[in-house]
């Protein structure tokens, strides 16, 4: 991760700075993983989670909004305009500003947590497997942690080649396989739970059809995802695969 390429123009653009407007595709996106984060809290009774990469906060302030004022949540970012703005959204969470790459703040006590989340974090990380082993190593025994990042076996992958969402980013520089993130995930000695997909939300797919004809077919899974509140997509029907892997007790 380079820090120069995170600045407040990158954040801004990416997430506005006056918060999120409701019914929007981040909006949506916000209230699903945070839901998906609170069911793996009451899975497991714990009570303290950690998200990586939490940005302007918007994923924090909405578990700020539904777990009870005895669980603990924390944020880390590589970039201090997006701590300083997580501060205003989520004050209740603590948020520090950590390069993952070379390690977590020693304010994060190993062991210490329930559930550690990142979504769209490790596909920006020069070496995933070395991050996936220091996230690890912050779970409590039994906890959970709980990934997302671009599928490269996809359909829309596939579909759209060179082109696809996930392939234009030039900060995506650990593009990896189903199969090498769970090859990472053994080797931070994490054992899957269960995986699923957040949707084909990159329309047009298909070149020659207007986008508009599209949307009905490929909108409805992600939808469906959406307002379920839960991870109920098979792996391949998405741009991102979600992965819930857990610490051996």
């Amino acid at each position: 991760m380079t820090e120069s390429r995170y600045t407040e123009a990158y954040f801004s653009e990416t997430y506005g700075t006056q918060g999120l407007q409701r019914f929007t595709s981040h909006w949506w996106s916000v209230r699903w993983y945070a839901g998906m984060a609170h069911r793996c809290l009451q899975r497991t009774g714990g009570h303290r989670v950690l998200e990586i990469g939490c940005g302007h906060g918007f994923t924090l302030a909405r578990l700020e909004a539904r777990l009870e004022a005895r669980y603990e949540t924390w944020g880390v970012d590589i970039s201090d305009y997006a701590v300083r703005q997580a501060a205003q959204f989520a004050p209740r969470s603590r948020c520090l500003v950590a390069d993952v790459d070379q390690g977590f703040p020693p304010e994060l006590t190993p062991g210490s947590f329930d559930l550690v989340m990142a979504k769209y974090v490790f596909e920006h990380l020069r070496d995933p497997a070395l991050a996936l082993q220091r996230a690890a190593a912050l779970l409590r025994p039994g906890g959970t942690l709980f990934i997302s990042m671009p599928y490269t076996d996809s359909l829309g992958a596939h579909l759209k080649g060179d082109d696809w969402y996930a392939r234009k980013d030039p900060t995506h520089c650990s593009l990896l396989s189903r199969t090498e993130w769970l090859e990472l995930l053994r080797g931070a000695g994490l054992t899957l739970d269960r995986e699923s997909a957040d949707g084909w939300w990159d329309v047009p797919y298909v070149r020659g059809i207007p986008a508009w004809l599209q949307l009905p077919v490929f909108i409805p899974p992600t939808a469906l995802a959406c307002l379920s509140g839960r991870a109920v997509l098979p792996p391949r029907w998405g741009e991102n695969v979600l992965l819930f892997a857990r610490k051996p007790a």
